[in-house]
């Protein structure tokens, strides 16, 4: 008779099998929509070309660490929306909010960065957001144009996916565990709050930066912005900040 060591290791091995089975067949069902998986990574370009193009460039390494780590989490959220992990991929993009929002505050404090390298400071999204509001390089800058107003509001949204909320559950429906799902609505509910953040992260480093990106300066990085900033807000984005965006196709 085996002992319950024996029987659990069996299960493992079932379940192991099971869930790469499932998540083949789930990404299998997504390629399905990979116009959709397109777009977005379109948008991610624009987080690397702002690396590599100019903060690398205006911001410490200890700064633009946080950066960079928040263009991971946007990477990590687009592999797991990939993979049909739809609560993981939200989680990952309220990450990216938070990661990017703190790039930006300490650029500015390099003393708080100390301290919190030291483990003596930890700095609230709130708090930064309200500091960014406040900064000087958005004084004049069009509310809408700054991203402060959706970076608050899908940050508070996404945080419901962390928090446990029924409206990011991946069970829900379900008379089990579930890990990964090629759910048509998730994917478009990922693909929503995956477009607002991007596109606030690029409205904020434009209005921060704008004097970077103004008359024949970085042109591709502008180009790269185009694939995250709709057509639409192209004109607002002209007059109040000077920057002219390629139209994208």
């Amino acid at each position: 008779m085996k002992d319950l060591k024996e029987e659990i290791e069996i299960r493992y091995k079932d379940f192991s099998k099971k869930w790469m089975t499932e998540l083949q067949s789930v990404i299998t069902q997504l390629a399905g929509s990979d116009h959709v998986f397109f777009e977005s990574y379109l948008r991610l370009v624009s987080l690397n070309m702002w690396r590599s193009d100019l903060l690398n460039q205006i911001m410490s390494p200890k700064s633009i660490a946080f950066f960079l780590e928040g263009q991971n989490d946007a990477l990590v959220s687009h592999v797991f929306a990939r993979m049909g992990a739809w609560r993981s991929a939200s989680k990952s993009l309220r990450s990216c909010l938070e990661n990017t929002a703190f790039a930006m505050y300490f650029k500015d404090h390099p003393i708080e960065l100390t301290l919190w390298e030291q483990g003596s400071y930890k700095p609230g999204f709130s708090s930064t957001i309200e500091y960014l509001s406040r900064h000087p390089a958005l004084q004049g800058v069009p509310k809408e144009l700054t991203g402060l107003e959706t970076f608050d509001r899908e940050y508070s949204t996404l945080s419901k996916a962390v928090h446990g909320s029924s409206s990011f559950n991946m069970t829900s429906g379900t008379a089990g565990t579930s890990l990964w799902t090629a759910s048509t609505p998730s994917l478009g509910k990922w693909r929503s709050r995956e477009t607002q953040v991007v596109l606030a992260i690029n409205l904020l480093l434009m209005a921060m930066f704008r004097d970077e990106l103004q008359g024949t300066k970085r042109a591709q990085l502008r180009k790269a912005i185009s694939f995250a900033v709709p057509n639409a807000k192209h004109v607002a984005v002209k007059s109040a900040l000077r920057i002219v965006l390629s139209l994208a196709p």
